[in-house]
Protein backbone atom coordinates (compact mmCIF):
# COMPACT_ATOMS: atom_id res chain seq x y z
CA UNK A 1 0.00 0.00 0.00
CA UNK A 2 1.18 3.53 -0.81
CA UNK A 3 0.50 6.60 1.50
CA UNK A 4 -0.79 9.97 -0.16
CA UNK A 5 2.28 11.11 -1.32
CA UNK A 6 2.66 7.74 -3.54
CA UNK A 7 5.66 6.87 -1.21
CA UNK A 8 5.61 2.92 -0.48
CA UNK A 9 5.63 2.27 2.91
CA UNK A 10 6.94 0.04 5.41
CA UNK A 11 5.49 -2.07 8.11
CA UNK A 12 7.58 -3.88 10.64
CA UNK A 13 6.33 -7.15 13.03
CA UNK A 14 8.22 -8.03 15.80
CA UNK A 15 6.70 -10.97 18.13
CA UNK A 16 6.66 -11.49 21.45
CA UNK A 17 5.90 -14.17 24.43
CA UNK A 18 5.67 -15.12 27.65
CA UNK A 19 8.16 -12.40 29.73
CA UNK A 20 9.82 -10.23 26.97
CA UNK A 21 9.09 -7.14 28.57
CA UNK A 22 12.71 -6.44 29.40
CA UNK A 23 13.88 -7.03 25.43
CA UNK A 24 10.70 -4.96 24.10
CA UNK A 25 11.99 -1.95 26.09
CA UNK A 26 15.41 -1.65 24.22
CA UNK A 27 14.83 -3.03 20.95
CA UNK A 28 11.79 -0.75 20.56
CA UNK A 29 14.06 2.20 21.97
CA UNK A 30 16.30 1.29 18.65
CA UNK A 31 13.44 0.71 15.87
CA UNK A 32 12.29 4.28 17.16
CA UNK A 33 15.59 5.71 16.70
CA UNK A 34 15.83 4.29 13.22
CA UNK A 35 17.35 7.08 10.33
CA UNK A 36 14.43 5.66 8.67
CA UNK A 37 11.24 5.19 10.80
CA UNK A 38 8.80 2.64 9.73
CA UNK A 39 5.14 4.24 8.99
CA UNK A 40 3.94 0.75 10.87
CA UNK A 41 4.66 -1.56 13.62
CA UNK A 42 3.05 -4.25 14.68
CA UNK A 43 3.62 -6.01 17.55
CA UNK A 44 2.34 -9.71 17.92
CA UNK A 45 1.95 -10.66 21.77
CA UNK A 46 1.38 -14.21 22.27
CA UNK A 47 0.75 -14.93 26.43
CA UNK A 48 2.75 -12.37 27.95
CA UNK A 49 2.65 -13.01 31.74
CA UNK A 50 4.36 -9.56 32.69
CA UNK A 51 2.48 -6.94 31.40
CA UNK A 52 4.11 -6.35 28.40
CA UNK A 53 1.77 -4.96 26.44
CA UNK A 54 0.56 -2.59 28.94
CA UNK A 55 4.41 -1.37 29.30
CA UNK A 56 4.37 -1.31 25.30
CA UNK A 57 0.89 0.87 25.11
CA UNK A 58 2.64 3.75 27.20
CA UNK A 59 5.56 3.86 26.22
CA UNK A 60 5.44 3.13 22.32
CA UNK A 61 1.53 4.34 22.34
CA UNK A 62 1.82 4.14 18.26
CA UNK A 63 2.61 0.24 18.09
CA UNK A 64 -0.75 -1.53 16.91
CA UNK A 65 -1.24 -4.39 19.32
CA UNK A 66 -2.22 -7.56 18.24
CA UNK A 67 -3.01 -10.47 20.98
CA UNK A 68 -3.29 -14.33 21.34
CA UNK A 69 -3.86 -16.00 25.13
CA UNK A 70 -5.88 -19.06 23.94
CA UNK A 71 -2.57 -20.65 22.57
CA UNK A 72 0.93 -20.81 21.64
CA UNK A 73 0.93 -19.85 18.24
CA UNK A 74 4.91 -19.83 17.20
CA UNK A 75 6.05 -17.82 15.02
CA UNK A 76 4.75 -19.27 11.92
CA UNK A 77 1.05 -18.10 12.59
CA UNK A 78 2.35 -15.20 14.73
CA UNK A 79 3.48 -13.98 11.60
CA UNK A 80 1.29 -14.89 9.40
CA UNK A 81 -1.61 -13.08 11.75
CA UNK A 82 0.10 -9.86 12.28
CA UNK A 83 0.71 -10.22 7.95
CA UNK A 84 -2.74 -10.07 7.98
CA UNK A 85 -3.34 -7.05 9.57
CA UNK A 86 -0.19 -4.68 8.06
CA UNK A 87 -0.72 -2.49 5.31
CA UNK A 88 3.63 -1.61 4.22
CA UNK A 89 4.59 -2.35 0.68
CA UNK A 90 7.70 -3.82 2.00
CA UNK A 91 7.52 -5.82 5.38
CA UNK A 92 10.36 -6.26 7.78
CA UNK A 93 10.02 -9.34 10.47
CA UNK A 94 12.19 -8.75 13.63
CA UNK A 95 12.27 -11.12 16.56
CA UNK A 96 12.11 -9.39 19.96
CA UNK A 97 15.50 -10.32 20.95
CA UNK A 98 17.71 -7.69 19.21
CA UNK A 99 18.73 -4.00 18.91
CA UNK A 100 19.13 -2.08 15.73
CA UNK A 101 21.54 0.05 14.37
CA UNK A 102 20.75 2.91 13.61
CA UNK A 103 20.89 2.35 9.80
CA UNK A 104 19.15 -0.47 10.00
CA UNK A 105 15.82 0.01 8.49
CA UNK A 106 16.79 2.27 6.05
CA UNK A 107 19.72 0.08 4.54
CA UNK A 108 16.97 -2.59 4.29
CA UNK A 109 14.46 -0.64 2.65
CA UNK A 110 17.29 0.62 0.17
CA UNK A 111 18.75 -2.33 -1.12
CA UNK A 112 15.21 -3.99 -1.91
CA UNK A 113 13.69 -0.51 -3.28
CA UNK A 114 16.58 -0.43 -5.49
CA UNK A 115 16.66 -3.77 -6.99
CA UNK A 116 13.34 -5.37 -8.46
CA UNK A 117 14.70 -9.21 -9.00
CA UNK A 118 15.49 -8.78 -5.09
CA UNK A 119 12.32 -10.42 -3.11
CA UNK A 120 14.30 -10.48 0.40
CA UNK A 121 17.30 -8.25 2.09
CA UNK A 122 18.61 -9.68 5.50
CA UNK A 123 20.70 -7.79 7.84
CA UNK A 124 24.07 -9.31 9.14
CA UNK A 125 23.94 -10.54 13.00
CA UNK A 126 26.24 -9.55 15.87
CA UNK A 127 26.11 -11.05 18.87
CA UNK A 128 25.35 -8.99 21.59
CA UNK A 129 27.74 -10.37 23.76
CA UNK A 130 31.17 -9.10 21.01
CA UNK A 131 29.43 -6.00 20.36
CA UNK A 132 29.70 -5.09 24.50
CA UNK A 133 33.10 -5.92 24.16
CA UNK A 134 34.02 -4.02 20.90
CA UNK A 135 34.60 -6.91 18.86
CA UNK A 136 32.73 -6.46 15.56
CA UNK A 137 32.88 -10.35 14.30
CA UNK A 138 29.80 -11.64 12.08
CA UNK A 139 27.52 -14.01 14.19
CA UNK A 140 25.72 -14.78 10.08
CA UNK A 141 25.15 -12.72 7.29
CA UNK A 142 22.17 -14.84 5.98
CA UNK A 143 22.94 -18.51 5.10
CA UNK A 144 23.44 -21.47 2.70
CA UNK A 145 22.11 -25.04 2.22
CA UNK A 146 23.74 -27.90 1.55
CA UNK A 147 22.21 -30.45 -0.94
CA UNK A 148 20.44 -32.37 2.23
CA UNK A 149 18.54 -29.10 3.23
CA UNK A 150 21.27 -28.42 6.45
CA UNK A 151 22.08 -24.72 6.93
CA UNK A 152 25.27 -22.88 7.65
CA UNK A 153 25.14 -19.59 8.84
CA UNK A 154 27.64 -17.07 6.13
CA UNK A 155 30.38 -15.32 7.14
CA UNK A 156 30.06 -16.43 10.69
CA UNK A 157 33.39 -15.88 12.76
CA UNK A 158 34.65 -13.17 10.42
CA UNK A 159 34.73 -9.50 10.98
CA UNK A 160 32.51 -7.05 9.67
CA UNK A 161 35.11 -4.81 7.94
CA UNK A 162 36.13 -8.07 5.90
CA UNK A 163 33.29 -9.20 4.17
CA UNK A 164 31.61 -8.00 1.15
CA UNK A 165 29.20 -5.01 1.25
CA UNK A 166 26.53 -7.37 -0.33
CA UNK A 167 26.06 -10.57 -1.32
CA UNK A 168 23.63 -13.12 -2.90
CA UNK A 169 22.76 -15.97 -0.13
CA UNK A 170 20.40 -18.76 0.00
CA UNK A 171 18.34 -17.60 3.04
CA UNK A 172 17.65 -14.97 5.33
CA UNK A 173 17.49 -15.77 9.42
CA UNK A 174 13.98 -14.75 10.73
CA UNK A 175 15.63 -11.97 13.19
CA UNK A 176 15.84 -9.39 10.54
CA UNK A 177 14.53 -9.25 7.37
CA UNK A 178 12.58 -6.98 4.89
CA UNK A 179 10.02 -8.67 2.21
CA UNK A 180 7.64 -7.47 -0.58
CA UNK A 181 4.71 -7.75 -0.13
CA UNK A 182 3.81 -9.78 -3.18
CA UNK A 183 6.18 -12.19 -2.50
CA UNK A 184 4.73 -13.12 1.24
CA UNK A 185 1.63 -13.04 -0.16
CA UNK A 186 2.45 -15.71 -3.56
CA UNK A 187 3.78 -17.74 -1.00
CA UNK A 188 0.97 -17.72 1.05
CA UNK A 189 3.30 -16.82 4.18
CA UNK A 190 5.40 -19.30 6.78
CA UNK A 191 4.23 -23.25 6.87
CA UNK A 192 2.30 -23.17 10.18
CA UNK A 193 2.82 -26.61 10.37
CA UNK A 194 6.35 -26.03 11.45
CA UNK A 195 5.36 -23.78 14.10
CA UNK A 196 9.19 -22.37 14.89
CA UNK A 197 12.76 -23.17 13.77
CA UNK A 198 13.74 -23.67 10.37
CA UNK A 199 10.32 -21.55 9.04
CA UNK A 200 12.62 -18.99 7.81
CA UNK A 201 14.61 -21.33 5.96
CA UNK A 202 10.97 -22.65 4.47
CA UNK A 203 9.58 -19.56 3.60
CA UNK A 204 13.24 -17.63 2.19
CA UNK A 205 13.46 -21.66 -0.27
CA UNK A 206 9.68 -20.63 -1.08
CA UNK A 207 10.48 -17.03 -2.21
CA UNK A 208 13.63 -18.23 -4.36
CA UNK A 209 11.17 -20.67 -6.10
CA UNK A 210 9.05 -17.77 -7.40
CA UNK A 211 12.63 -16.30 -9.07
CA UNK A 212 13.03 -14.22 -6.68
CA UNK A 213 16.69 -13.76 -5.36
CA UNK A 214 17.81 -12.67 -1.42
CA UNK A 215 20.63 -10.41 -0.32
CA UNK A 216 22.31 -9.45 2.51
CA UNK A 217 23.56 -5.89 3.27
CA UNK A 218 26.22 -5.35 6.15
CA UNK A 219 24.81 -1.92 6.00
CA UNK A 220 22.16 -3.26 7.89
CA UNK A 221 23.25 -4.81 11.26
CA UNK A 222 21.37 -5.69 14.04
CA UNK A 223 22.87 -7.04 17.84
CA UNK A 224 21.49 -9.85 19.13
CA UNK A 225 21.16 -12.00 21.78
CA UNK A 226 20.43 -15.29 20.10
CA UNK A 227 17.53 -17.25 20.77
CA UNK A 228 16.74 -15.94 24.25
CA UNK A 229 12.72 -16.90 24.21
CA UNK A 230 13.48 -20.34 22.91
CA UNK A 231 16.31 -21.74 25.14
CA UNK A 232 14.11 -20.01 28.21
CA UNK A 233 10.84 -21.89 27.19
CA UNK A 234 12.06 -25.20 25.53
CA UNK A 235 14.29 -27.89 26.44
CA UNK A 236 17.80 -29.38 24.71
CA UNK A 237 15.85 -32.64 23.55
CA UNK A 238 12.55 -30.60 22.27
CA UNK A 239 14.77 -28.07 20.53
CA UNK A 240 16.08 -30.50 18.65
CA UNK A 241 13.01 -32.18 17.35
CA UNK A 242 11.90 -28.72 16.15
CA UNK A 243 14.75 -28.26 13.91
CA UNK A 244 14.66 -31.93 12.66
CA UNK A 245 11.51 -32.05 12.38
CA UNK A 246 11.17 -28.68 10.41
CA UNK A 247 14.51 -29.48 8.44
CA UNK A 248 12.88 -33.12 7.20
CA UNK A 249 9.59 -31.30 6.15
CA UNK A 250 11.39 -27.80 4.52
CA UNK A 251 13.49 -30.76 3.01
CA UNK A 252 11.31 -33.08 1.41
CA UNK A 253 8.39 -30.38 0.82
CA UNK A 254 10.89 -27.94 -1.67
CA UNK A 255 13.87 -29.83 -3.21
CA UNK A 256 12.56 -30.96 -6.85
CA UNK A 257 11.93 -34.67 -7.34
CA UNK A 258 14.83 -35.38 -9.07
CA UNK A 259 17.00 -33.22 -5.98
CA UNK A 260 14.99 -35.80 -3.50
CA UNK A 261 15.73 -38.53 -5.57
CA UNK A 262 19.21 -38.21 -5.93
CA UNK A 263 20.20 -37.28 -2.31
CA UNK A 264 17.36 -39.27 -0.30
CA UNK A 265 19.12 -42.33 0.23
CA UNK A 266 22.60 -40.23 1.36
CA UNK A 267 19.81 -38.27 3.79
CA UNK A 268 18.82 -41.81 5.41
CA UNK A 269 22.18 -42.43 5.99
CA UNK A 270 22.94 -39.26 7.44
CA UNK A 271 20.07 -39.70 9.38
CA UNK A 272 20.52 -42.83 10.45
CA UNK A 273 24.13 -42.90 11.78
CA UNK A 274 23.54 -39.70 13.88
CA UNK A 275 20.38 -41.53 15.77
CA UNK A 276 22.60 -44.77 15.87
CA UNK A 277 25.68 -42.29 17.51
CA UNK A 278 23.02 -40.93 20.16
CA UNK A 279 22.50 -44.34 21.41
CA UNK A 280 25.81 -45.28 21.38
CA UNK A 281 26.64 -42.38 23.81
CA UNK A 282 23.21 -42.76 25.73
CA UNK A 283 21.86 -39.79 24.65
CA UNK A 284 18.30 -41.21 24.36
CA UNK A 285 16.39 -38.27 24.65
CA UNK A 286 18.15 -36.67 21.39
CA UNK A 287 17.60 -40.18 19.92
CA UNK A 288 13.89 -39.86 20.63
CA UNK A 289 13.56 -36.06 18.73
CA UNK A 290 14.89 -37.81 15.79
CA UNK A 291 12.58 -40.79 16.22
CA UNK A 292 9.24 -38.41 17.08
CA UNK A 293 10.39 -35.98 14.53
CA UNK A 294 10.90 -38.91 11.51
CA UNK A 295 7.03 -39.89 12.20
CA UNK A 296 5.86 -36.73 12.60
CA UNK A 297 6.84 -36.55 8.48
CA UNK A 298 5.81 -39.81 7.62
CA UNK A 299 2.47 -38.60 9.54
CA UNK A 300 2.46 -35.43 6.91
CA UNK A 301 3.74 -36.91 4.44
CA UNK A 302 0.40 -36.84 2.03
CA UNK A 303 0.28 -33.35 2.54
CA UNK A 304 3.96 -32.31 2.22
CA UNK A 305 4.45 -34.22 -0.95
CA UNK A 306 1.20 -32.05 -2.24
CA UNK A 307 2.65 -28.84 -1.28
CA UNK A 308 5.77 -29.93 -2.94
CA UNK A 309 3.53 -30.82 -6.22
CA UNK A 310 1.87 -27.19 -5.77
CA UNK A 311 5.48 -25.72 -5.33
CA UNK A 312 6.95 -27.34 -8.55
CA UNK A 313 4.43 -26.15 -10.92
CA UNK A 314 4.09 -22.19 -9.73
CA UNK A 315 7.67 -22.17 -9.32
CA UNK A 316 9.52 -19.67 -12.13
CA UNK A 317 13.26 -20.08 -13.17
CA UNK A 318 15.47 -19.44 -10.59
CA UNK A 319 19.14 -20.38 -9.65
CA UNK A 320 18.30 -22.73 -6.54
CA UNK A 321 20.72 -25.05 -8.06
CA UNK A 322 23.63 -23.53 -8.24
CA UNK A 323 23.31 -22.31 -4.78
CA UNK A 324 23.81 -25.53 -2.80
CA UNK A 325 26.56 -26.19 -1.44
CA UNK A 326 27.45 -29.63 -2.56
CA UNK A 327 28.99 -31.11 0.66
CA UNK A 328 26.97 -32.53 4.16
CA UNK A 329 27.11 -29.72 6.33
CA UNK A 330 25.80 -32.13 9.06
CA UNK A 331 28.31 -34.48 8.72
CA UNK A 332 30.97 -31.71 9.37
CA UNK A 333 28.85 -29.81 12.29
CA UNK A 334 28.21 -33.55 14.04
CA UNK A 335 31.87 -33.71 14.23
CA UNK A 336 31.88 -30.96 15.92
CA UNK A 337 28.87 -31.48 18.01
CA UNK A 338 30.11 -35.58 19.10
CA UNK A 339 33.20 -33.75 20.90
CA UNK A 340 31.12 -31.97 23.21
CA UNK A 341 28.94 -34.50 24.34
Amino acid sequence: MKDRSGKKTISVIVLNYGKGQHLLDEYLTSLFSQTLLPEEVILFDNLSTDNSREFVRKKFPSVKIITEDRFNTGTALAINTAFSQSNGDYIILHTNDIVLDKNCVQALYKNIINNPEVGIVTSIGIREQNRKLGKMIVDHAGGFLDVYGFAQAHHALELVKDIPEKEEVFFAYGDSLIVRRDAFEKTHGFDTRLFMMNDDIDFSWRVRQLGYKIIYTKRSVIYHKVSVTIKANNSRARIRYLSERNSMRTYIKNTTFGHLFRTLPMYIVLLCGEMGYFLFRMKFALFFSDVRAVLWNLFFIPETIYLKIINQINAKKNNIDKLFIHESIKLKLFKAFSQSL
